[in-house]
């Protein structure tokens, strides 16, 4: 089972938080999602991250990048086993996707993490420049999730551009279509 939480909209008190955490390990999910609006902007974020780790759940940050602070990136690098860098402000991603990137070449083992593109409503064109260009200046990049709404000729376009060792995936209404490197 895995859990999705919208951590960032519930706008709880830590205490509350803490019990909701706690709640949800007793559940005995594998991966926890957290995400909804801002995420790292959560005050106690880390402490409710480090409670899903040690009960041996992975988690996964889904982020914008906007509030993503150069003291963080180990902290998350280490606790989270996936962070996915929504593209709906690509200047924040581009930022939190080198900082991310700059920490990983510090480490042995680090989160995968990566551009998720699945729900970007403006800057398509942007797109095909990070595939082009941007994802191969990152050379720890994990992944790139696009949406079926590109259009399957253009999300085939950015996949042939994107870097080889990078995992590309076209999200559909109902299943994942990944390339095969």
């Amino acid at each position: 089972m895995d859990i999705t939480w919208d951590v960032a909209h519930a706008r709880l008190s830590h205490d509350r938080m803490l019990h909701i955490a706690q709640a949800l390990i007793s559940m005995r999910p594998e991966t926890v999602t957290l995400g909804g609006g801002e995420p790292l902007g959560v005050p106690g974020l880390f402490e409710i991250v480090e409670l899903f780790r040690d009960a041996g759940i992975d988690v996964v940050l889904r982020t914008s990048g906007k509030s993503l602070h150069p003291s963080m990136v180990r902290t998350l690098l280490l606790s989270c086993s996936r962070i996915e860098v929504c593209a709906m402000a690509f200047t924040h991603a581009m930022h939190a996707l080198h900082l991310l990137d700059i920490g990983a070449a510090k480490l042995d083992r680090h989160a995968a993490f990566g551009l998720d593109a699945t729900g970007i409503r403006r800057g398509f064109d942007r797109l095909e420049d990070f595939c082009a260009t941007t994802a191969f200046e990152l050379p720890r990049l994990g992944f790139i999730a696009f949406s079926d709404t590109l259009g399957s000729d253009h999300a085939q376009y950015l996949q042939s551009l994107a870097p080889q060792t990078v995992r590309v995936t076209v999200e559909t209404a109902n299943t994942s279509v990944v390339r095969a490197s």
